[in-house]
C-alpha cells in the first residue's frame, strides 16, 4: 500500500498512526533539508536474501534517472529482518556512507526494542541533520516524488 511519500507493503504491519509519523518525518526532511527522501516498509520479493542490497538499489533506480541521482531511499523489510539505505551520487556529499551506517545502526537498535516507526523516524532525523538545511523541493519536484512513490516507481 503506497501512501504519499512513503510506502508500506502488505507485510509491513503499520497502523495509520505509524504511517503518519513516517510520512511526517519524510515531509520534514524534504521541507527543511531539501532532501528527496523516500521510505519503503515491507519485505522485498526476493528468492535469496543475499540479493537484498541489489533489490534496494533496483528500487532506487526505479525512481527514474533524474531522481535517483539525488534521492535517498530507506528500505525496511521487517519480515526479512533487513534494512538498507541507498543514496544517489548527487547526495552522497550531504549524506555520506558513515551517516547511512549510523542510521542503519540506530534503526536496528530500535527495531530490536520493538519500535519500527521510531527507528525509521530517528534514522531520517540523523540523515537530515547530516545533510544540513537547504531549500525545500520545488512544488514540481515534490509532485514528481509523490507520484513516483504512489505508482511504485
Amino acid at each position: 500500500m503506497a501512501v504519499g511519500s512513503s510506502a508500506a507493503g502488505p507485510d509491513a504491519g503499520l497502523n495509520p498512526r505509524q504511517q503518519e509519523r513516517i510520512e511526517h518525518a519524510v515531509s520534514t526532511c524534504r521541507q527543511e533539508n531539501g532532501l528527496d527522501v523516500s521510505v519503503l516498509v515491507g519485505d522485498l520479493d526476493l528468492a535469496d536474501l543475499t540479493g537484498f542490497r541489489a533489490g534496494a538499489e533496483r528500487l532506487h533506480a526505479a525512481l527514474g534517472p533524474t531522481r535517483s541521482t539525488t534521492a535517498v531511499l530507506l528500505v525496511v523489510a521487517p519480515g526479512q529482518r533487513k534494512v538498507e539505505v541507498v543514496t544517489g551520487p548527487g547526495v552522497r556529499r550531504r549524506v555520506p556512507d558513515r551517516v547511512c551506517a549510523l542510521a542503519v545502526l540506530s534503526m536496528t537498535s530500535a527495531f530490536n526494542g520493538g519500535d519500527l516507526t521510531g527507528g525509521v523516524v530517528d534514522a531520517l532525523r540523523q540523515i537530515a541533520d547530516s545533510a544540513g538545511r537547504r531549500a525545500a523541493l520545488s512544488p514540481v519536484e515534490q509532485q514528481a516524488a509523490d507520484v513516483a512513490i504512489r505508482s511504485g516507481h
